[in-house]
């Protein structure tokens, strides 16, 4: 099976691009820290290694109505609007990763970000960027590691 890959091309002239390119580079290295190694990132978006290297590098970015675009947004927590936001500087990046714009406003004042919820946001992004069976899989995991608590 080949994945049609479509990406924009970062011209020197074009310094809005390159911030966007700046912001997704950013956001990668980020997913990077987190425990993902370019080539599971590149697994679960549906790309080539090849291509995680050039929106790091500021070669490329994904257009926003690409699929690439849209696994980017959900294994990293967010959709496709946020993650545009993030891109075109409208939210920072901790913005976008927290889902700060979903929030309540007296949650995001006060700066509540519970740990668990944290975690379990990570996990989803994670477990969305799955195949069928293998989030069947870890259902079945979870439930049984459930059923040992009792």
């Amino acid at each position: 099976m080949t994945a049609k890959v479509t990406f924009v091309t970062v011209e020197s002239g074009s310094s809005n691009m390159q911030e966007r390119q700046n912001r997704l580079a950013q956001l990668i290295e980020q997913l990077l820290q987190e425990g993902w190694t370019q080539t599971t990132l590149a697994a679960a978006i549906g790309v080539d290694f090849s291509t995680i290297y050039r929106w790091m590098k500021s070669k490329t970015i994904p257009e926003p109505d690409s699929k690439n675009f849209r696994q980017l947004a959900k294994l990293s927590g967010g959709n496709s609007r946020s993650l545009q936001l993030y891109l075109d500087g409208e939210i920072s990046l901790s913005a976008y990763r927290q889902g700060l714009e979903k929030k309540p406003l007296e949650e995001v004042k006060s700066g509540k970000s519970s740990t668990a919820e944290r975690i379990k946001k990570e996990v989803l992004a994670k477990i969305y960027s799955l195949e069928p069976l293998d989030i069947a899989e870890v259902i079945s995991s979870s439930v049984a590691f459930l059923a040992n608590l009792e």
